[in-house]
């Protein structure tokens, strides 16, 4: 009886790990589909992995100089042309003599939260390298990107897992661990990227909780190129997202791109 019991245990456990693994699977898969119905076919395009395949969006500049490619990250539980930041500023940033190249986030599972954090990490390396190979490699390479996504792509660029773009923009950047959260302001410190650190009243606590820890590491490391900002008002509407494209655009320009 124990051993049919426990051989009923372990059979539930993993009917449940692969229906986690198959629902994360098809909500990338139904984003993808849906994003390829409602978008033009020409800014759909598809990027390999060692992992596989997954979807960008690209838009090319509208002006008559392209200052480079700016390839924009969505938090992990949001998709490549996400209404919070994201598809604004993909469509927006063209008209600032950007190309845009905007990245599906690979999956996470609530399974082994380690492991899938390591693994979460590997295909984020893999694919912002497809996409830096993807864009122009003769004009300037900024990276703009959203929540846990940012914080684990600055922690690249410090770790020198990723090559350093000329200019990093991070919106809400937090990891939801207390001692990790603390670590995302020692990577943001130590790394040597220009970085734009804009965050909203109503982010989660973990984006406030070491804003002010933050540039207190970057002053007692004399870095000089790093500018904070943090927003106020309702949140996501037209008037922050117009503010957020005025904090990027003018930050950019005045490190000169």
């Amino acid at each position: 009886m124990q051993n049919a019991l426990v051989a009923w245990l372990l059979f539930a456990t993993l009917l449940q790990t692969t229906a986690i693994a198959q629902q994360a699977h098809s909500k990338q898969q139904l984003s993808s589909q849906d994003l390829q119905q409602q978008l033009l076919s020409e800014e759909v395009t598809e990027l390999t992995t060692d992992k596989g395949s997954f979807l960008t969006l690209q838009r090319q500049a509208l002006t008559s100089y392209t200052k480079g490619t700016a390839i924009l990250v969505p938090d992990w539980h949001e998709h490549a042309a996400s209404p919070d930041f994201i598809n604004p500023l993909r469509q927006q940033m063209n008209e600032y003599g950007w190309h845009t190249l905007a990245v599906m986030p690979p999956d996470i599972l609530l399974t082994e939260p380690s492991a899938n954090e390591a693994d979460y990490q590997q295909q984020l390396v893999q694919r912002l390298n497809a996409a830096i190979r993807q864009a122009d490699s003769q004009a300037n390479l900024i990276v703009i990107a959203k929540g846990s996504s940012a914080a684990l792509l600055n922690q690249l660029f410090a770790t020198e897992q990723l090559p350093a773009p000329a200019a990093f923009v991070m919106l809400g950047a937090y990891l939801a661990d207390v001692k990790l959260n603390r670590e995302l302001a020692n990577h943001i410190a130590s790394q040597s990227v220009p970085t734009l650190d804009i965050s909203h009243q109503r982010d989660n606590r973990f984006v406030s909780a070491n804003l002010q820890l933050r540039q207190q590491l970057v002053n007692r490391n004399l870095k000089t190129q790093y500018r904070q900002r943090q927003l106020t008002g309702t949140f996501y509407d037209a008037d922050t997202h117009a503010w957020v494209l005025k904090e990027i655009t003018g930050w950019l320009h005045s490190i000169g791109l």
